[in-house]
């Protein structure tokens, strides 16, 4: 019996945090094994059974998927599926886990656990751009997340030392300087680790690099040819 596996997790209070390993899953090669992404070419049953193991793993009684663009559009829900396009989710419903889906994008989480409110970002370098983790944290904000008792979460993601791009992309970053790992490489965790940090003091950072380790999808790794995309999930418990 298959069962969804997790990279690495982290618990606030009756909050948690999960960067999903992409191992434990149903899905066949190329997408090997816990692809939870339904435009990659994969099998529909083979990513709706994906999807209901980690709604297991996660004890959530549902989950909503996000439906990334690479923008800064943010959607508050409360039921679960496909959420509407945008590369953020913000929810106050208890056991709706929220999911972003990635292979070298950085997923972030914010959780207020007293409040009540949990969100989760997708950044790539067109959302770091955009700025997704103001986006994302304003939206957080309006719903009730007190940034005062906030804990804020980066997910794995493709490093500085991998993320190689054409010098004209790094000099597109004047703005979010950050996330300038040199000449020819962009290091976006660090992109958006700098915005969250300056209104976010408790910030928890999942290492791992999506390119250079086995248990994570990459697309770049991947080479122009077809892969899954794992994710970054952040659920509270109502009980």
């Amino acid at each position: 019996m298959s069962v969804a596996q997790i990279f690495d997790q982290v618990s606030f209070g009756s909050v948690k945090v999960i960067a999903l390993s992409r191992n434990g899953g149903l899905s066949n090669a190329p997408f090997s094994s816990l692809n939870l992404a339904d435009y990659v070419g994969d099998e529909s049953a083979a990513v709706r059974a994906n999807l209901a193991l980690v709604t297991e793993l996660a004890g959530a009684s549902g989950i909503a998927v996000m439906s990334a663009t690479h923008g800064n559009k943010v959607n508050v829900v409360s039921s679960l599926g496909l959420a509407p396009s945008g590369d953020g989710l913000v929810t106050r419903e208890g056991n709706l886990a929220l999911l972003a889906l990635s292979a070298d994008c950085v997923g972030f989480a914010l959780t207020d656990s007293v409040s009540g409110v949990i969100a989760v970002g997708h950044a790539g370098w067109r959302g770091v751009l955009a700025n997704v983790m103001q986006s994302v944290v304003d939206t957080f904000v309006l719903s009730g997340g007190k940034l005062a008792q906030t804990k804020a979460v980066i997910g794995p993601a493709i490093c500085g030392s991998c993320y190689e791009v054409p010098s004209d992309r790094v000099s597109q970053f004047s703005e979010h300087p950050a996330a300038i790992f040199d000449e020819t490489h962009l290091d976006l965790r660090a992109g958006v680790r700098s915005v969250l940090a300056k209104q976010i003091d408790s910030i928890y950072e999942f290492p791992g690099c999506t390119q250079e380790s086995e248990n994570l999808f990459s697309y770049r790794k991947a080479s122009g040819q077809p892969t899954g995309r794992g994710g970054l999930l952040v659920i509270r418990s109502s009980s």
